[in-house]
């Protein structure tokens, strides 16, 4: 943990105003894998009971101290009512990040699809880039955290949530 602590200090050092966008499921909160079919539903009942990463999120906390950088949560949701229950959950386990910086892209609303969904969070950041010269992004897909260093380019940092746990 002190390590990547030490890694978005130097970063933060290099940028006066730097965004981190943080993933939720497997990166901030334990991530179950459920059937296509029943992933609307057991993710609609249980998601403000996942256990939460203690470890990520202490050092989140810690990173959430450094006077040039903004947290956001970026996180995809198949269904509002699974983005309610995120709610809930960022409310109780993450509320250190501000409520206005929680982008939750919900597939129900149109936010996002099959087809862009390896994409959206990389342009979600994008928007972003005009307020801040920098931007990192920490999630548990190597899929999407490549489609972010392709489309960001130098522009961002990207981290395996497994680097916040060193």
């Amino acid at each position: 943990m002190k390590k990547f602590l030490n890694k978005i200090n130097e970063i933060c050092k290099n940028y006066e105003k730097v965004a981190m966008f943080i993933d939720m499921d497997g990166t901030i909160n334990e991530y179950t894998l459920y059937s296509e079919s029943e992933i609307l539903k057991k993710m609609g009942d249980n998601y403000k009971n996942v256990e939460p990463l203690p470890e990520v999120l202490e050092v989140l906390k810690e990173i959430s101290k450094i006077p040039n950088i903004d947290l956001y949560i970026l996180s995809l949701s198949k269904s509002n009512r699974i983005t309610d229950e995120k709610d809930i959950w960022l409310e109780k386990y993450a509320n250190f990040i501000p409520k206005e910086h929680w982008i939750i892209l919900t597939k129900e609303n149109g936010d996002y699809d099959s087809e862009n969904r390896d994409q959206i969070k990389p342009l979600k950041m994008q928007e972003k880039l005009k307020q801040y010269e920098h931007s990192i992004f920490l999630d548990d897909d190597h899929k999407i955290l490549r489609q972010a260093k392709t489309m960001l380019n130098n522009n961002v940092d990207v981290f395996h949530v497994t680097s916040a746990l060193v």
